[in-house]
C-alpha cells in the first residue's frame, strides 16, 4: 500500500557529512502569529480582500494550474467563488475579535487591507496502488497572509501559510469529477464533512494571532534571499519529478514557512528573484471572470536566510518480505543555513544539519515519488533547523542526533558540529534580532 512521508520500518544508518483596482486600492490554512514591530498603533477599520495570488495573472495558469481552478469554483450557497463565500461567512458568523474587519472591502478611511495570497503549489503526481485499487495524491500549497498599507503600497506583516493535501481515491470516486485535483485543493479548503481540519479553520485559529495594530513594519524583517544547489545538482533532475527551478522554488517555500512556523516570526514572502523589491497581487473577480491586481513594495530584509542544499543521494539493497521482492532504500542530504544580519553587516548563523531516511519500496517502483521523498526530507531537516534556534532542549538533541522511527520507516536528523558552544551562541544573536512573540 503507498504510504507518502515517514512511514516505512528499517534500520537507520547514520550518515556522515559530506481592487484589487477599486477593493485593493480602497482596501487554505493559514499560519500566522502576533508580532511587536514597534510602529504607531491602529485602530481603524481594515479592508478584507479575500483570496489572491502573489503572481502577476498572467503566470497563474503556469505556476498554480490546480489552485487556479480550485479558487474559480462556483460556491454553492452564494455568487461569489467557493473559497471567498466560506472566508466570508465565517468571518461575518464568528467575527475575529479587536479587528474592525470591513468584509465588503470598500471603507474609504481603511489604512490597511488584508489579503490571503497563494505563492506556490507542488504537485507530486499520482500513484496508484493496486492492491486496494486506489490512487494517491499528494500536493503541496504555500502562501501568505498579508497586510499591507492601501495608500504608500507597502506590506506592513507577512507570515506563511502552508497546507499539504494528502488523499486516497477510488476510481469511482475520481470518475464523478472533471478535474480530480482540484476537487480534492477545494476539499482541503472547506469541507462540511470535516470542517476542523480544513484550510479555513486553521486559518480562523492562527489569524487572530496576527498584530493588526500597525501602521509600518519597523522590527526586524527577515527574508529568505538566496537558495542554491550544489554545483554538481544538475544531474540529479533525471527523471525526478521536479525541474530544478520547481525545487528551488519548493526549498525557498518551505525554508519561509519553517522560519516563520518554528521560530514564531513574521518573515517577508520568498521571490525566486531576490532583487524584486515588490510583488502582485492578483484576485479573480467572480462577476467579470477577470483578474484585478496590485503591486505592492517589499521592505528590504534586515536579516537575510541564506540556504544552501548539498544536495542527495538514494542507496537500494534488495529485501524480501513475504515472498516479495522489496527494497530497503536510504536517502541521505545535507543542508547549511546562515542567517546574515544586514544592519550590522555580520554572519549571525551558520551550521551545518544532515540526515538521512530509510523506508521499504517496491522494487519496480511504480509506488515511489523521488521529489516527494527528497521534498519531504528537506522539509523536514529545515523545519528541525528553525526550532533547534528557538529550543534549547531540541538544539541539545539535534546535536546528538535526533531519532526518528515509525512502523515502516526510520530517519535521522543531526546538527553537524564539533563546537556546540558557537551553536548556542549563534542561535541566541538569531534570537536576539527577531521581533519575538509572546504567545503562540
Amino acid at each position: 500500500m503507498l504510504i507518502f512521508g515517514l512511514n516505512f520500518q528499517a534500520n537507520i544508518v547514520k550518515i556522515k557529512r559530506r481592487n484589487f483596482t477599486k477593493l485593493l486600492t480602497s482596501t487554505i490554512l493559514a499560519s500566522s502569529f502576533s508580532f511587536k514591530s514597534y510602529a504607531e498603533n491602529y485602530s481603524g477599520p481594515v479592508n478584507w480582500a479575500g483570496v489572491s495570488f502573489l503572481l502577476p495573472f498572467n503566470e497563474i495558469e503556469t505556476l498554480m494550474p490546480i489552485t487556479k481552478v480550485a479558487s474559480e469554483f462556483k460556491s454553492d450557497v452564494d455568487d461569489a467563488s467557493y473559497f471567498n463565500s466560506y472566508l466570508n461567512k465565517s468571518l461575518k458568523e464568528k467575527p475575529i475579535k479587536n479587528i474592525d474587519l470591513r468584509l465588503e472591502g470598500f471603507a474609504k478611511d481603511a489604512t490597511l487591507a488584508f489579503t490571503y495570497g497563494f505563492s506556490a503549489e507542488f504537485d507530486f503526481g499520482e500513484f496508484k496502488d493496486n492492491e486496494i485499487n486506489k490512487t494517491a495524491y499528494l500536493m503541496y500549497s504555500f502562501g501568505q497572509s498579508l497586510l499591507y498599507n492601501v495608500y504608500d503600497r507597502v506590506i506592513i506583516s507577512s507570515v506563511p501559510v502552508r497546507a499539504i493535501s494528502t488523499n486516497l481515491i477510488s476510481e469511482k470516486e475520481k470518475a464523478k469529477y472533471p478535474d480530480i485535483k482540484a476537487e480534492l485543493m477545494k476539499r482541503a479548503f472547506y469541507n462540511s464533512s470535516n470542517p476542523q481540519s480544513t484550510m479555513l479553520e486553521q486559518f480562523r485559529i492562527m489569524v487572530g494571532k496576527q498584530s493588526f495594530k500597525k501602521k509600518e513594519w519597523e522590527g526586524k524583517k527577515p527574508r529568505v534571499v538566496l537558495v542554491s544547489l550544489a554545483k554538481d545538482g544538475n544531474n540529479l533532475f533525471n527523471n525526478f519529478g521536479l525541474s530544478k527551478n520547481q525545487f528551488i522554488s519548493f526549498l525557498g517555500q518551505s525554508s519561509t514557512f519553517a522560519f516563520g512556523y518554528k521560530l514564531e516570526s513574521p518573515i517577508l514572502p520568498f521571490m525566486m528573484n531576490a532583487a524584486l523589491t515588490n510583488t502582485t497581487i492578483s484576485r479573480f473577480d467572480f462577476t467579470t471572470k477577470l483578474y484585478n491586481k496590485i503591486d505592492v513594495k517589499l521592505p528590504n530584509p534586515d536579516l537575510e536566510i541564506k540556504i544552501y542544499h548539498q544536495g542527495w543521494e538514494f542507496a537500494e539493497e534488495t529485501y524480501q518480505e513475504n515472498a516479495k521482492s522489496l527494497l530497503k532504500v536510504s536517502l541521505g542530504m545535507a543542508i547549511e543555513i546562515e542567517i546574515y544580519d544586514n544592519f550590522d553587516e555580520k554572519v549571525l548563523y551558520k551550521q551545518y544539519f544532515f540526515a538521512e531516511k530509510t523506508y521499504i519500496e517496491n522494487k519496480n517502483k511504480i509506488m515511489r515519488s523521488d521529489a516527494a521523498n527528497v521534498c519531504e526530507l528537506s522539509e523536514a531537516i529545515l523545519e528541525r533547523a528553525f526550532l533547534s534556534i528557538k529550543d534549547k532542549n531540541y538544539r541539545n538533541k539535534i546535536i546528538s542526533g535526533d531519532s526518528v522511527q515509525s512502523q515502516y520507516t526510520s530517519a535521522i536528523f543531526q546538527l553537524d558540529t564539533d563546537k556546540p558552544e558557537e551553536v548556542y551562541n549563534q542561535s541566541e544573536l538569531v534570537l536576539n534580532a527577531l521581533p519575538q512573540v509572546d504567545t503562540f
